[in-house]
């Protein structure tokens, strides 16, 4: 159907033109009955301006209005049909029921039995020439409209798959949250188990041996300073509710990658570790954030470059700690924020670090860097 009532005026006032410079070349214009051609013609092209509304109409009023012309003793050309044409492909087009559009199909039907009836001094094989074009045309107006409805529900889908992906994304996000969470909670119970052991060795050996429990008291400041911090960390994250850990051993960190590495390269994926600077202790949290980015990625890589060599990278500074993973692409890569990447960019920024992923030079190259200062 046509978009605009301006395209509408256009196209009706283009076929009125055609209309009449038919008439024109069959018998020229009519020396009398003036008034009676120009309401006919008028009612053969002006219904064009209702196709937008009612097509199924105007194919009616057309059905009625030509043959009414034509036992005028007005002259028949072929092209005369064109504004029924368009009044049958808009019928075809139109956002109705199938049934309801059908209806126009009698209008051929009418007009071939009305000649065969010898009603219409029109010869049988043109007039069903032009029948059959008409149903044609109807047709296609048919097809098109179902392969309309069908590009729109298609839209429809891909706009709900779109924001349930965006809703499964949020809901990755927050899980990621509450596992950092999580695993915040178990290093800050942990620091407090230290401190409560620490205290009880301070407070019996403050009158045997005082220089032993002044050991104890700063082992309790040092923990309790990065516990403290920690929790202002964990505070920032979203944990579910009523969620415990149900992990008894402490959480792992860069001193634990050994361990990763041989599991990774266990499922198919060489890995080669290189480390820069001289290891030191990391507070509790930092070092879990650092291990999990490194787990992430290597997880990655086995997802979607099984059977590569990743090259992980730890450079130790005096500041901070840098990450780097490398792995060789076959094809580009299409970057999106999955649970992955999310979890890794999360975990960087808790400790105020950047992070950053993307394929270069024909590897995918994940980097995070992580400031390692003592908390105040």
């Amino acid at each position: 159907m046509l978009d605009s009532f301006r395209a509408t005026v256009a196209l009706t006032a283009v076929l009125a033109v055609v209309f009449l410079a038919a008439e024109w070349s069959v018998t020229g214009w009519p020396d009398s009955g003036l008034a009676l051609f120009v309401v006919l013609a008028a009612a053969n092209t002006l219904p064009l301006l209702a196709i937008r509304h009612n097509p199924v109409a105007v194919v009616a009023v057309f059905s009625v209005a030509y043959p009414l012309w034509i036992a005028a003793g007005f002259g028949a050309a072929t092209l005369q049909s064109l504004p029924t044409a368009a009044a049958m492909y808009a019928a075809g087009a139109w956002r109705r029921p199938l049934a309801l559009r059908a209806l126009a199909l009698l209008s051929p039907a009418w007009m071939l039995a009305a000649v065969v009836a010898q009603v219409w001094p029109v010869p049988v094989v043109e007039l069903g020439y032009v029948a059959v074009v008409l149903v044609v045309i109807w047709a296609l107006g048919v097809t098109v409209a179902s392969r309309q409805a069908y590009a729109e529900q298609l839209e429809v889908r891909t706009a709900e798959l779109e924001r349930a992906q965006h809703a499964l994304a949020d809901r990755a996000v927050a899980d990621e949250r509450a596992r950092i969470a999580r695993e915040l909670h178990d290093v800050v119970a942990h620091a407090m188990s230290l401190i409560t052991v620490q205290a009880g060795v301070g407070a019996h050996l403050v009158d045997t041996t005082p220089a032993k429990a002044a050991d104890a008291l700063r082992i309790i400041e040092h923990t309790g300073r990065q516990a403290m911090s920690e929790m202002r960390r964990m505070l920032t994250v979203l944990r579910a509710p009523g969620a415990t850990s149900d992990r008894g051993d402490p959480q792992p960190g860069l001193g634990s990658l050994p361990d990763l590495i041989a599991a990774t390269r266990a499922g198919g994926v060489a890995v080669q570790l290189t480390v820069e600077g001289t290891p030191r202790a990391l507070p509790p949290g930092l070092d879990l954030a650092a291990y999990r980015i490194v787990q992430e990625a290597l997880t990655n890589v086995r997802r979607h470059a099984p059977g590569t060599t990743a090259r992980v990278t730890v450079g130790h500074r005096a500041d901070a700690v840098t990450i780097e993973v490398r792995n060789p692409v076959q094809q580009p890569v299409d970057v999106r924020p999955g649970q992955g990447l999310r979890g890794m960019a999360e975990r960087a920024a808790l400790y105020d670090g950047t992070f950053g992923a993307g394929a270069h030079d024909g590897e995918f190259v994940v980097i995070a860097h992580l400031p390692a200062t003592e908390p105040p």
